[in-house]
């Protein structure tokens, strides 16, 4: 069963047994549409989810009351893949994205190391002979191959890209 981390939990919200998790903030679409998640390897009935601009709240079948959640803190929060909802073209998870070879007319340039958000768009950062970050825009991206890890950049950014020293 393939599991993917969106989160842990942080801590009891309120005296109902609702947790505070914190998510990735472009996993939060996804993790709103969740029917059930893994806190470790026990699995929870979404009952309910709260996005709102302090956190992101679950209530979770079998989990009623604030000491219950206190046992739940630092725990991972995940999902399986196949239960997954479908996400929009163009849309990736970050653990999808991490690790991927970036690819440069044919040759292979780095990997993906990290994801930085900043407002317009993503900006991956790859680890390679010549370290550099991309912002993720469609005028960048040639292909996005997650079956076989891989992405694919337009050449013309070989000329916009900023290298930096690690």
């Amino acid at each position: 069963m393939d599991k993917i981390v969106i989160g842990k939990v942080i801590k009891p919200q309120g005296i109902k047994g609702e947790i505070k998790v914190d998510i990735l903030p472009q996993d939060k679409a996804l993790a709103s549409k969740l029917k059930e998640i893994y806190l470790n390897d026990k699995c929870y009935k979404v009952i309910s989810v709260k996005n709102l601009v302090n956190g992101m709240f679950f209530k979770l079948d079998g989990v009623d009351d604030r000491n219950q959640v206190e046992l739940l803190r630092g725990m991972q929060v995940a999902f399986e893949r196949e239960k997954m909802p479908k996400l929009e073209q163009g849309r990736y998870l970050v653990s999808d994205i991490i690790g991927m070879e970036v690819i440069v007319c044919d040759c292979v340039v780095g990997t993906v190391a990290d994801i930085l958000q900043y407002g317009a768009a993503d900006v991956y950062v790859v680890k390679g002979d010549k370290n550099f970050m991309f912002p993720c825009l469609k005028t960048v991206l040639a292909k996005v191959d997650v079956e076989n890890k891989k992405l694919y950049l337009n050449k013309e950014i070989l000329e916009q890209i900023a290298v930096y020293e690690d």
